[in-house]
Protein backbone atom coordinates (compact mmCIF):
# COMPACT_ATOMS: atom_id res chain seq x y z
CA UNK A 1 0.00 0.00 0.00
CA UNK A 2 1.31 3.29 -0.91
CA UNK A 3 1.68 6.13 1.46
CA UNK A 4 -0.63 8.12 -0.13
CA UNK A 5 -2.98 5.53 0.00
CA UNK A 6 -2.47 4.77 3.59
CA UNK A 7 -2.75 8.17 4.54
CA UNK A 8 -6.05 8.97 2.82
CA UNK A 9 -7.52 5.89 4.40
CA UNK A 10 -6.32 6.50 7.92
CA UNK A 11 -8.30 9.97 7.46
CA UNK A 12 -11.27 8.10 6.30
CA UNK A 13 -11.49 6.41 9.65
CA UNK A 14 -12.02 9.38 11.40
CA UNK A 15 -15.90 9.81 12.28
CA UNK A 16 -16.02 13.41 11.33
CA UNK A 17 -19.54 14.74 12.22
CA UNK A 18 -20.11 15.67 8.30
CA UNK A 19 -19.21 12.11 7.09
CA UNK A 20 -21.89 9.70 6.52
CA UNK A 21 -19.39 6.87 5.22
CA UNK A 22 -16.41 5.61 8.08
CA UNK A 23 -13.94 3.37 6.08
CA UNK A 24 -13.32 0.02 8.44
CA UNK A 25 -10.52 -1.87 6.43
CA UNK A 26 -9.72 -3.87 3.80
CA UNK A 27 -9.27 -7.72 3.16
CA UNK A 28 -6.48 -9.20 1.08
CA UNK A 29 -7.72 -8.71 -2.38
CA UNK A 30 -7.66 -4.73 -1.60
CA UNK A 31 -11.94 -4.33 -1.49
CA UNK A 32 -12.56 -1.29 0.92
CA UNK A 33 -15.10 -2.13 3.59
CA UNK A 34 -17.61 0.90 5.65
CA UNK A 35 -19.92 2.05 7.29
CA UNK A 36 -22.79 4.35 7.53
CA UNK A 37 -23.95 5.44 10.69
CA UNK A 38 -27.55 5.99 10.90
CA UNK A 39 -30.16 6.84 13.21
CA UNK A 40 -31.74 3.18 13.53
CA UNK A 41 -30.56 1.15 15.90
CA UNK A 42 -28.24 -0.79 13.51
CA UNK A 43 -25.71 0.88 11.14
CA UNK A 44 -25.45 -0.03 7.17
CA UNK A 45 -22.87 -1.63 6.19
CA UNK A 46 -20.92 -1.98 2.52
CA UNK A 47 -18.55 -2.75 0.56
CA UNK A 48 -16.52 -1.17 -2.40
CA UNK A 49 -14.90 -4.07 -4.76
CA UNK A 50 -11.39 -2.84 -5.59
CA UNK A 51 -11.73 -4.90 -9.48
CA UNK A 52 -14.05 -3.87 -11.88
CA UNK A 53 -16.65 -6.78 -12.25
CA UNK A 54 -19.44 -7.60 -14.09
CA UNK A 55 -22.89 -7.50 -12.78
CA UNK A 56 -23.41 -11.28 -12.80
CA UNK A 57 -20.19 -11.67 -11.68
CA UNK A 58 -20.84 -10.13 -7.75
CA UNK A 59 -21.73 -12.56 -5.28
CA UNK A 60 -21.04 -13.70 -1.83
CA UNK A 61 -18.04 -15.94 -2.70
CA UNK A 62 -15.91 -12.63 -4.13
CA UNK A 63 -15.25 -11.36 -0.24
CA UNK A 64 -14.10 -13.25 2.84
CA UNK A 65 -16.32 -15.46 5.07
CA UNK A 66 -15.08 -13.24 8.08
CA UNK A 67 -16.08 -9.96 5.84
CA UNK A 68 -19.49 -11.34 5.27
CA UNK A 69 -19.85 -12.27 8.87
CA UNK A 70 -19.06 -8.63 9.64
CA UNK A 71 -21.16 -6.90 6.76
CA UNK A 72 -24.08 -9.37 8.42
CA UNK A 73 -23.69 -7.80 11.70
CA UNK A 74 -23.09 -11.57 12.67
CA UNK A 75 -19.34 -11.04 13.82
CA UNK A 76 -18.79 -7.44 16.09
CA UNK A 77 -15.42 -7.34 15.67
CA UNK A 78 -13.43 -6.07 12.48
CA UNK A 79 -11.59 -8.58 11.05
CA UNK A 80 -7.84 -8.10 11.11
CA UNK A 81 -5.31 -9.07 7.79
CA UNK A 82 -3.55 -11.81 10.40
CA UNK A 83 -7.30 -13.69 10.37
CA UNK A 84 -7.75 -13.33 7.00
CA UNK A 85 -3.76 -14.73 6.60
CA UNK A 86 -4.71 -17.28 9.60
CA UNK A 87 -8.04 -18.85 7.23
CA UNK A 88 -5.83 -18.98 4.04
CA UNK A 89 -3.46 -20.82 5.87
CA UNK A 90 -6.59 -23.30 6.91
CA UNK A 91 -7.53 -23.55 3.66
CA UNK A 92 -4.27 -24.66 2.07
CA UNK A 93 -3.87 -27.35 5.13
CA UNK A 94 -7.01 -28.95 4.63
CA UNK A 95 -6.31 -29.24 0.74
CA UNK A 96 -2.60 -30.58 1.21
CA UNK A 97 -4.71 -33.46 3.32
CA UNK A 98 -7.21 -33.88 0.96
CA UNK A 99 -4.58 -34.51 -1.47
CA UNK A 100 -2.94 -36.87 0.77
CA UNK A 101 -6.21 -38.74 1.79
CA UNK A 102 -7.02 -39.35 -2.75
CA UNK A 103 -2.87 -40.77 -2.65
CA UNK A 104 -3.50 -43.26 -0.23
CA UNK A 105 -6.93 -44.20 -1.23
CA UNK A 106 -4.73 -44.70 -4.84
CA UNK A 107 -3.09 -46.96 -3.19
CA UNK A 108 -4.91 -49.19 -1.45
CA UNK A 109 -6.13 -52.24 -3.58
CA UNK A 110 -9.66 -52.69 -4.07
CA UNK A 111 -10.85 -56.07 -3.15
CA UNK A 112 -13.68 -58.39 -4.50
CA UNK A 113 -15.71 -58.25 -1.22
CA UNK A 114 -15.18 -54.76 -0.58
CA UNK A 115 -17.53 -54.05 -3.44
CA UNK A 116 -19.67 -56.22 -2.81
CA UNK A 117 -20.49 -55.35 1.35
CA UNK A 118 -20.91 -51.97 -0.37
CA UNK A 119 -23.10 -52.32 -3.87
CA UNK A 120 -26.56 -52.25 -2.91
CA UNK A 121 -28.98 -54.96 -3.99
CA UNK A 122 -31.65 -54.65 -6.71
CA UNK A 123 -34.75 -54.40 -5.42
CA UNK A 124 -38.26 -55.27 -7.30
CA UNK A 125 -39.52 -51.74 -7.69
CA UNK A 126 -42.98 -50.37 -6.24
CA UNK A 127 -46.02 -51.25 -9.06
CA UNK A 128 -48.41 -48.45 -8.29
CA UNK A 129 -51.85 -49.83 -8.38
CA UNK A 130 -55.38 -48.81 -8.24
CA UNK A 131 -57.78 -48.76 -5.23
CA UNK A 132 -59.95 -51.37 -7.03
CA UNK A 133 -57.73 -53.00 -9.19
CA UNK A 134 -57.16 -55.81 -6.88
CA UNK A 135 -60.70 -56.19 -5.46
CA UNK A 136 -62.37 -60.13 -6.03
CA UNK A 137 -65.99 -60.23 -5.85
CA UNK A 138 -66.09 -63.79 -3.80
CA UNK A 139 -62.98 -63.20 -1.33
CA UNK A 140 -64.45 -60.48 0.64
CA UNK A 141 -66.10 -60.74 3.64
CA UNK A 142 -67.03 -58.05 6.37
CA UNK A 143 -64.97 -58.33 9.67
CA UNK A 144 -66.86 -58.56 13.17
CA UNK A 145 -65.81 -55.82 14.96
CA UNK A 146 -65.87 -56.04 19.06
CA UNK A 147 -68.60 -53.91 20.18
CA UNK A 148 -68.84 -52.41 23.84
CA UNK A 149 -70.81 -55.07 25.50
CA UNK A 150 -68.23 -58.01 24.30
CA UNK A 151 -71.04 -59.26 21.66
CA UNK A 152 -68.45 -60.14 18.74
CA UNK A 153 -71.69 -60.79 16.34
CA UNK A 154 -72.58 -57.21 15.92
CA UNK A 155 -75.91 -57.86 17.25
CA UNK A 156 -75.95 -55.42 20.38
CA UNK A 157 -78.31 -53.49 22.41
CA UNK A 158 -78.76 -49.49 21.90
CA UNK A 159 -79.57 -47.57 24.75
CA UNK A 160 -82.51 -45.85 23.74
CA UNK A 161 -83.64 -49.59 22.17
CA UNK A 162 -86.41 -51.35 24.58
CA UNK A 163 -85.79 -54.48 26.47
Amino acid sequence: MGIFRGAYLQWMKLRLPWRKDVYMGTDLDGNLYFERLVDTYRSRRHVIYRKDLALSEYSDKVIPIQWQAWMRHTRHRIPTLADLNQDIQRQEQIADNVQKLAAKEARLPISSEDTTKHSRTRQPRFQKSTPGESFQPGNWAPAATPTASGNKTGSTKRRHDSP
